[in-house]
């Protein structure tokens, strides 16, 4: 087996184990919300939530498939920059595997929902687009929202990894200082209530973008990076 195939299996059977283990978890919430509402007299519409472990595996792939394989990865023969590209493909995969497989529960649990069985009513940040379930755009704002949680995870893995806790930590309370005076003025506030009023659509399409753009930042910080996380010297 090549290098490059030996890479990309690495990453994918971590992917598959990640993907496994959090589908499984989300598949048994489903069926406890149903064992519950066959053996409850619970009122119809109760709120729920179904996605936390879905979001939860992919921040655990994005951070977990970058940091640890990569020393085995290069012990193997790989590359840093094959290893990167493994990873990018992967990491993608996971998000759209995950959000398919979350969004196909969400559609057969509302289609329970509308024949009596379930009775919970499952919370979903498309509502904020349409009260009314529509698979394709509910779809779409789980991407993007799977997109941003990657991009923005693998990022912070990276941070730490090059820059060490303390130096993260400061960075961190930095930019939590611009945004809260830039909040102050009170044009971002005002901007995404303007978005949000809108075009729903359109603020989830640029988180997915977003959540891109810091996900392709990942790849020249770590083409050089160490193997190991900076010390905090």
């Amino acid at each position: 087996m090549s290098s490059i195939k030996g890479t990309y299996q690495l990453i994918f059977d971590d992917l598959r184990w990640y993907f496994m283990l959090f589908s499984t978890i989300t598949l048994g919430l489903s069926v406890i919300y149903l064992l519950i509402s066959f053996m409850f007299n619970i009122p119809s519409g109760t709120e729920a939530a179904l996605f936390g472990p879905t979001f939860g595996g992919i921040c655990t792939f994005a951070v977990a498939g970058l940091v640890i394989p990569i020393q085995v990865a290069i012990g193997l023969g790989s590359t840093r920059v094959q290893f990167l590209k493994s990873y990018n493909v992967m990491a993608s995969l996971m998000v759209v595997a995950s959000i398919t497989f979350l969004n196909l529960l969400y559609l057969i649990m509302n289609f329970l929902f509308d024949k009596g069985i379930n009775k919970f009513h499952f919370f979903h940040a498309g509502e904020w687009y349409s009260t009314n379930y529509h698979f394709f755009s509910y779809y779409w704002i789980d991407l993007m929202i799977g997109f941003f949680i990657l991009g923005i995870s693998s990022l912070i893995a990276v941070l730490i990894r090059r820059l060490g806790v303390l130096n993260f930590l400061i960075l961190l309370v930095g930019i939590s200082i611009i945004i809260t005076l830039s909040s102050i003025t009170g044009y971002i506030p005002t901007f995404f209530g303007w978005i949000l009023e809108n075009n729903v659509l359109m603020i989830f399409t640029i988180l997915g973008i977003v959540g891109m753009i810091l996900q392709s930042l990942t790849f020249p910080m770590m083409k050089n990076a160490p193997l190991k996380m900076k010390s905090r010297e």
